[in-house]
């Protein structure tokens, strides 16, 4: 409850900021009624951050005040703005799924965020009827963590949000995710038991990646919570050190050192990034380039690589980033996924499965002021995908949903 009133007090602030025109976009609503989906709770931060930078940024402060601000986003995000994020993508698996539970995104004394709410026999009857998307219960934090700083290249690259504003925000997420990854490394005890725990006080899964590695390779093995990483088997242990040193191609992003662009010629301007992150079946790496044409085209083609035990599977697809036409009346975002994952989604199945996804949200104005210089956009959408794994995409399923929402937008 704590946090829906979060959120909502954070969907009040007016999204507007200055410099180029900007854009910030919200579905309140994505084809199902429950509040939050992962998209709609990244969006809502990192909207509101950039808010917030936005207007720091714009008033006349000394070098002093505008590193008080830079320190102070940092603090936020280290200590609770990624926390929330991390925590509603897990949680935001269970809601699609139609099951109830809470996020508590505030570190308890163990240091730990989590999300709580559910029964062991719930947990249970997922992971025995529905293994990829209990592997994604385990996942899904370090997938959001993945698609927010994803959102944040695009708006770097594309030259809609400046360094001072987003870079402290950015960097603290990157290193989080990096340490989390690297506790594969070694052997961290949490401290917690789990009989000491109410059932419904739990943690719905305690360690992602030790959580995720034991259920990929011993499914059926009896039923806890919270694995240690010395419960893992050698095998395992061997699987969570390829995670890890997999992990540091997230640092292949000129964007870590505030390089946002280069030049490719006169009428083209480029980026790249390579990324890590999970899937329900394993992990994948991808690569992306963000191209911006004639200062109008934002493109951001991608190849992606995903990798169960033993075999990989090959991915792609492009995103057209806020074309705007018609005197910036009308706001174009699409994009077009495709892949071959394992089949069923699983873990050690070398059989390929085709699947693709379509996506697209046209935005019309409706409203002008203050000299033109604010609008307001009513924004449509729907999507379409085939069984199989999107990044952020709510359901595993065969999917169609429609996506109704507003965009706010300020000329400097």
């Amino acid at each position: 409850m704590k946090l829906r009133i979060f959120y909502i007090l954070l969907f009040m602030i007016p999204i507007i900021n200055s410099a180029q025109n900007k854009y910030y976009s919200y579905n309140f609503y994505e084809g199902k009624g429950y509040l939050f989906t992962m998209n709609q709770s990244n969006d809502l931060m990192l909207n509101s951050i950039r808010y917030i930078g936005g207007s720091v940024n714009d008033k006349n402060l000394s070098e002093k005040e505008k590193k008080l601000y830079s320190t102070g986003l940092s603090l936020f995000t280290g200590l609770l703005g990624q926390a929330i994020t991390h925590e509603e993508g897990h949680r935001s698996v269970l809601s699609e799924l139609g099951i109830g539970s809470v996020s508590e995104p505030f570190f308890d004394k163990h240091l730990v965020a989590k999300v709580t709410g559910v029964s062991d026999k719930t947990l249970i009857n997922l992971r025995d009827n529905n293994l990829p998307n209990y592997i994604r219960l385990h996942t899904a934090g370090l997938e959001s963590d993945y698609a927010y700083l994803k959102k944040s290249d695009a708006f770097l690259n594309f030259n809609e949000e400046k360094n001072e504003v987003l870079h402290p925000d950015y960097i603290m997420r990157k290193l989080g995710t990096q340490f989390y990854y690297l506790t594969n490394l070694f052997t961290m005890k949490s401290g917690i038991k789990e009989k000491d725990d109410l059932e419904l006080d739990r943690d719905i899964v305690g360690h992602d990646l030790y959580g995720m590695i034991r259920h990929l390779h011993r499914p059926n093995m009896e039923f806890y919570r919270y694995t240690e990483r010395n419960e893992l088997t050698s095998e395992e242990k061997s699987y969570a050190k390829r995670m890890a040193y997999m992990s540091f191609f997230n640092f292949l992003n000129p964007n870590i050192w505030k390089n946002n662009r280069y030049n490719l010629s006169k009428e083209v301007k480029a980026n790249f990034s390579v990324n890590y992150s999970l899937a329900p079946f394993g992990d994948f790496v991808e690569q992306n380039l963000f191209l911006t044409v004639k200062d109008k085209y934002k493109i951001n083609p991608y190849f992606r690589q995903y990798f169960n035990k033993s075999y990989t599977f090959l991915a792609g697809g492009i995103n057209l980033h806020n074309y705007t036409f018609h005197d910036a009346k009308f706001l174009l975002n699409s994009s077009i996924d495709f892949w071959e994952q394992p089949k069923n989604l699983e873990f050690r199945n070398k059989e390929g499965k085709f699947g693709f996804g379509l996506k697209s949200e046209f935005a019309v104005r409706f409203s002008n002021w203050n000299n033109n210089t604010k609008s307001a956009y009513f924004n449509l959408g729907a999507s379409y995908k085939t069984n199989g794994f999107i990044p952020e995409s709510p359901s595993l399923k065969e999917d169609f949903r429609i996506h109704l929402g507003f965009v706010l937008a300020i000329k400097e």
